[in-house]
């Protein structure tokens, strides 16, 4: 019996160091499932999203590390070496400057960041890889009546059906970049067929402008639901070359100045590039920031 056990144990290990591993990301204090968990292999460009059960597959043979981040979790580094098939986040603890107790009246709302959508001419789509493009928000003076986060507003356009999508909101950090989500949990959008408008409704999370303003992030996540396939044919042949992307994509703005947006990738945070290649004009030799609208109440 002890031989057999033995030789499970070894077979067990055998599959964990070949090629595709089944993994799971679960709170280290439920011990849940942690649904669409971002997961990228450092160093690579290579990465995925977690399903709605916390479960995953990758590839471990084209790394060394991961690197896992989801909201309300503090971020995780492992090396493949020492990868088990369940994965324990830590809940992230945020300690705040001050204790704000206001009274939220929602009557009164104004909004920043608005944009005819006329004004976009481009649509940005994530490939394999997980992918989250963030646009900064300084303080605005509209924020001193209407102080609260009430919802936001995006231009979406989806091939499929209930392409699904998350929403992060961060602080900035001292170098400008993201810092701690100011959401606890995923902020799960569904884009509907076509293009369109959609709204994210904030006003249940009860949060407060930051006095040093915010991000206010859009998600892809790399899910079966979310996989559209197209095909291109190829240079000098018959044949045709088929291709992932992940629904939906997003409207951008293009922008002369790079406005402080940062995309997470490869798992790191970058300053957005500009634009170049084959990019539409406005937006060839510029920035595309997303096309964000925020409203805030009092």
């Amino acid at each position: 019996m002890m031989k057999k056990l033995l030789l499970y144990i070894l077979l067990l290990k055998a599959s964990i160091g070949l090629g595709q591993i089944k993994l799971k990301v679960v709170d280290s204090n439920t011990m849940l499932g942690i649904p669409f968990a971002n997961i990228w292999v450092e160093n690579t460009q290579t990465g995925t999203t977690a399903n709605e059960n916390g479960e995953f597959i990758i590839d471990n043979s084209i790394g060394q590390t991961i690197i896992i981040s989801s909201v309300g979790y503090e971020s995780k580094k492992i090396q493949m070496s020492d990868i088990q098939t369940i994965i324990e986040l830590i809940p992230e603890v945020v300690e705040l400057k001050e204790v704000i107790i206001a009274s939220k009246k929602g009557k009164t709302k104004n909004t920043i960041g608005k944009f005819k959508d006329s004004e976009i001419g481009f649509y940005y789509a994530a490939n394999n890889n997980p992918e989250i493009k963030a646009r900064f928000f300084p303080f605005d003076s509209l924020a001193l009546k209407t102080p609260f986060l009430d919802k936001i507003k995006l231009r979406i356009y989806s091939e499929i059906k209930k392409a699904k999508f998350n929403i992060r909101l961060y602080s900035i950090d001292a170098a400008g970049k993201p810092s701690h989500n100011l959401n606890e949990q995923n902020i799960i959008g569904i884009a509907k067929k076509g293009e369109n408008n959609i709204e994210i409704d904030l006003s249940n999370l009860n949060i407060i402008f930051p006095e040093e303003g915010l991000f206010v992030s859009f998600e892809w996540l790399i899910i079966d639901e979310n996989e559209y396939k197209i095909s291109f044919p190829i240079p000098n042949s018959t044949e045709r070359k088929e291709m992932s992307l992940y629904e939906p994509k997003v409207g951008l703005l293009p922008a002369k100045n790079n406005m402080n947006s940062w995309t997470y990738k490869n798992g790191v945070w970058q300053k957005e590039k500009i634009f170049g290649g084959n990019t539409p004009v406005p937006y060839l030799n510029n920035y595309g920031i997303l096309a964000v609208e925020l409203t805030l109440t009092d």
